[in-house]
Formats: C-alpha cells, sequence, structure tokens
C-alpha cells in the first residue's frame, strides 16, 4: 500500500453553487452512520452563523463572517473558529480515515475575504499528518449566472440584488462569482496541488453512475449500498418566466423584508412555476446571449477539461442552447400567471384560517367540557400530576 493510501483524507466540498450542493449535503447528513460504518465523517459541528444550517453545511467554519456586536468585522473571532475547527478534524481523525466537509460559499468566499485559505489548510494538513483533496462541481456559464439570479431573487436575502433584471445582474456580477473557473481552480491547486483537486461537471449525462449521488460517492471511492436513503424531495424549485418577474416586483415592497411573508409568496409562486412554463416556454438570456458567455469562457473551459477533468470529450459542456425565445415582459401570459398567483395565494390563506378556525373550535370544545364538569377536570390534573411525578422519581431512580 503506498503512502497516499495510508494517509488519512480530508475532503472539502467547496460548491459552486447551484450545483446540487443541498442535495450531497442533505445525503451525507441522511446517511451519516452509512458513511461512518465505511470509515467516513460527515462531522456535525457545534458553530453557529445566521441564515447557515451548518449540520448540511459543516465546511462554513473554513470561511463564515463574524460580526460583532458594533458590527464591525470580527477578525480574531473567526481565525478562532477556524483553529477549534480544525482541532475537531484532528480529534475525529483518532476514530475515522476520512472526513467529509461541505459548503459551497467556500468557493466565492476563498476568492478575496479568505484568499489564504487554501495555504492555511496546507499548513493544518501538515501538521496533522492528513492530505486534503477538493471536490469541486461546474455548470456551464449561462446556467450558473441564471440560476445564481433565480435565487438572489427567489430569497430576496440581499434587497439590492433581489429586484434587478437579469441583465443588470450580469452588469455587477462580482469577481468572487469566478466564471473563469480555470483561474481559480489553478490557484488552488498551486497550493494545494493538482493531484489534489477533483473537477467534475454538473450535467445530465455526465454523473458518474447516473446522479449526483453516485458521482460524489465515486470520488470518495464508495459505491451506493443498500444501507444508503436518497432523499427525494424537491430542492431549491427555481422561478420560471412570470413568476420569476412577479417575484422580483414584489421584492421591492417592504414587507418583503420579513421573512415570513416573503416565504409565503415565494411557495405560492414555486406552485405556479409549473404552469406558467407549460403555457409559456421561454428563455431568460437570448441565443446569442447564452452563445456569447458560452465563447468567451470557451478557452478556459477547454483547459479545465484537459487539464483536470481528462475525459474524452469535445467540450467541457454540452453546448447546445435550447430553441425557446427570450422571456419578454409584454407577453400574453402575464395576466393568466397574475390570476393564477391570486387564487393561489387566497386558497393558501383560505386552508391556513380554516385550520386556525378547527384548533380554536377544538380548544373552545375543551373548555367548555371542564366547565361543565369542574370536579372531574380538578381530578382529572391532579392524577396527571401524580403520574408525572412518580415517572420522574422512578427515572431518577
Amino acid at each position: 500500500m503506498s503512502e497516499e493510501e495510508k494517509m488519512k483524507t480530508l475532503y472539502v466540498h467547496i460548491g459552486t453553487k447551484k450545483t446540487g450542493t443541498t442535495s450531497i449535503q442533505g445525503f451525507c447528513v441522511h446517511n451519516r452512520k452509512a458513511l461512518e460504518s465505511k470509515g467516513y465523517c460527515f462531522p456535525d459541528l457545534p458553530f453557529q452563523y445566521y441564515r447557515v444550517t451548518t449540520e448540511e453545511r459543516n465546511g462554513h467554519f473554513l470561511v463564515g463572517a463574524v460580526w460583532a456586536e458594533d458590527g464591525s468585522h470580527d477578525l480574531n473571532k473567526e481565525r478562532q473558529i477556524f483553529q477549534e475547527g480544525m482541532g475537531y478534524i484532528r480529534k475525529l481523525f483518532q476514530t475515522y480515515d476520512n472526513i467529509i466537509l461541505s459548503d459551497e460559499q467556500i468557493w466565492k468566499n476563498s476568492y478575496m475575504v479568505r484568499a489564504s485559505l487554501w495555504e492555511e489548510l496546507k499548513e493544518e494538513a501538515k501538521k496533522g499528518n492528513f492530505q486534503v483533496k477538493i471536490i469541486v462541481y461546474i455548470r456551464r456559464q449561462d446556467g450558473y449566472i441564471g440560476s445564481l439570479w433565480n435565487q438572489s431573487v427567489k430569497t430576496a436575502i440581499r434587497k439590492d440584488r433581489a429586484v434587478m433584471t437579469i441583465e443588470e445582474y450580469m452588469e455587477r456580477m462580482p469577481p468572487s462569482e469566478q466564471l473563469d473557473y480555470y483561474a481559480n481552480i489553478e490557484k488552488i491547486s498551486s497550493a494545494l496541488g493538482k493531484e489534489n483537486v477533483i473537477v467534475r461537471v454538473f450535467e445530465r449525462g455526465k454523473f458518474e453512475g447516473g446522479s449526483i449521488y453516485t458521482d460524489f460517492l465515486n470520488i470518495l471511492g464508495l459505491e451506493l449500498t443498500d444501507d444508503m436513503k436518497i432523499d427525494v424531495d424537491v430542492r431549491n424549485t427555481s422561478l420560471i418566466g412570470n413568476t420569476h418577474e412577479i417575484k422580483r416586483i414584489l421584492n421591492s415592497i417592504p414587507e418583503m423584508g420579513e421573512l415570513d411573508n416573503n416565504n409565503f409568496f415565494r411557495q405560492v409562486l414555486q406552485r405556479c412555476a409549473p404552469l406558467s412554463a407549460e403555457a409559456y416556454p421561454c428563455s431568460m438570456l437570448s441565443k446569442d446571449e447564452i452563445q456569447a458567455l458560452i465563447s468567451k469562457y470557451e478557452e478556459s473551459n477547454r483547459r479545465v477539461l484537459n487539464e483536470y477533468v481528462k475525459e474524452d470529450w469535445d467540450s467541457l459542456f454540452d453546448n447546445t442552447t435550447p430553441d425557446l425565445p427570450k422571456w419578454e415582459k409584454e407577453n400574453p401570459y402575464m395576466q393568466d400567471d397574475i390570476i393564477r398567483f391570486v387564487g393561489m395565494s387566497a386558497a393558501f390563506l383560505l386552508k391556513e384560517n380554516r385550520k386556525i378556525r378547527e384548533e380554536n373550535r377544538k380548544a373552545i370544545k375543551a373548555l367548555e367540557y371542564k366547565l361543565s364538569h369542574p370536579i372531574r377536570a380538578v381530578i382529572g390534573g391532579s392524577i396527571r400530576k401524580v403520574k408525572n411525578l412518580l415517572r420522574r422519581i422512578f427515572k431518577r431512580r
């Protein structure tokens, strides 16, 4: 057995965004015990961040921002959390040969916010006597941009981006999104070694074993077995065409700053989206705009294919474009989609109202019973208290 095969491995899955990251993370959480039985740990680390589910995004401590009470960037606390996290990793290596961390924010934040991350991981690996392997999934740039924009409007986390048209979003794309895949992958490999950067294409027909799950397991040297379960829930459902535009306009009203309001309208529009797409199949970018993006990154993508993916493909991505018209604001289907949206919103509210009325009815009925049978209610309450007391006493023993 070679020295590399004996060495313990830290796998860091870094995204990119909109490449099935949530599905991979959910799979690892649901199959934590199955993975551990095979020597792979997907740890649940004790760090907490605002709006970040760290049980799934367990690698967020590598790049997560921490803010002090006065709103300033707390770099010392970030450094402390990073060191604590790596301490957990070293301890886990006493039990497991392989540890998996995942967070799609790493791809973006390592551009500037945590530009030193790769060298720091290299030093940590040297101190802990383990190797680091980076896993990155990439998709064609136009699909990547479209999905980022869709997500920004759908979630409305950042108000400035949540009201942008796709043209405005593309004009203001931050460099940290790193659409030149080759340049960023080279930056990672310059610190950790080209052999330790694993690049996969997020595209139907290019997954090893036919799915994102089997593909990810293949990277780890594993296969999908009977003791592993796949969560079949639909994740991150996109808005389409008119439903996307309705949500973009809604994002401009002050009430959308409340999370419950935003979630309600997003869920309604996600229900409307398939009907809208069926009535008005369209693309948010024209064929010429898509081809311009493909051409812009053609050389970068070719170098990724030749140096990292190393498959006998004509191109890194399938460069065909759907024969769909570009979405137009003044399309004849908008009125129908608005009617669907209003009707479905009303149906949701009526359903919630019926639920509340039923709960109130049951509560009133229970109260009436107690008032009409006061002695029975008192005795019943006393009996429950005695039973609970006895349970606590025997539990202590």
